[in-house]
């Protein structure tokens, strides 16, 4: 599994791409701690990218790759999810629930993100 596609579906806000490929990941049997850092992704790829292993990982009660730590947060916040533009609340629950692997790289979205397909 390519994890340049769920970052590209992400920033893109494709969110039903992202969830379907969460779902196959799960399915895979998705070992995170083996998920290669993906190359050539550009510094706010990048940190999606490291959210979002860390996330998935610690939903599957394992560890995250050692690449991961390396990366900090972006300069300003970032909300994974577009409707946070015109739903104030959905904003303010992102600012107040966003999962902690998210949250501290600035990455915002809802509590339960990428949970179902």
């Amino acid at each position: 599994m390519d994890l340049r596609d769920l970052v590209h579906a992400l920033l893109s806000g494709d969110t039903l791409s992202a969830r379907q490929w969460v779902a196959d990941a799960r399915r895979a049997g998705v070992v995170w701690q083996s998920m290669p850092e993906p190359p050539d992704l550009d510094p706010v790829a990048r940190t999606i990218a490291v959210g979002i292993v860390e996330l998935l990982a610690g939903r599957a009660g394992q560890e995250a790759p050692t690449w991961t730590a390396e990366v900090g947060a972006l300069a300003e916040p970032l909300f994974l999810v577009r409707a946070v533009a015109t739903m104030p609340r959905l904003r303010r629950t992102c600012e107040r629930e966003s999962p902690d692997p998210l949250r501290r790289r600035l990455l915002f979205a809802p509590p339960d993100f990428l949970t179902a397909a």
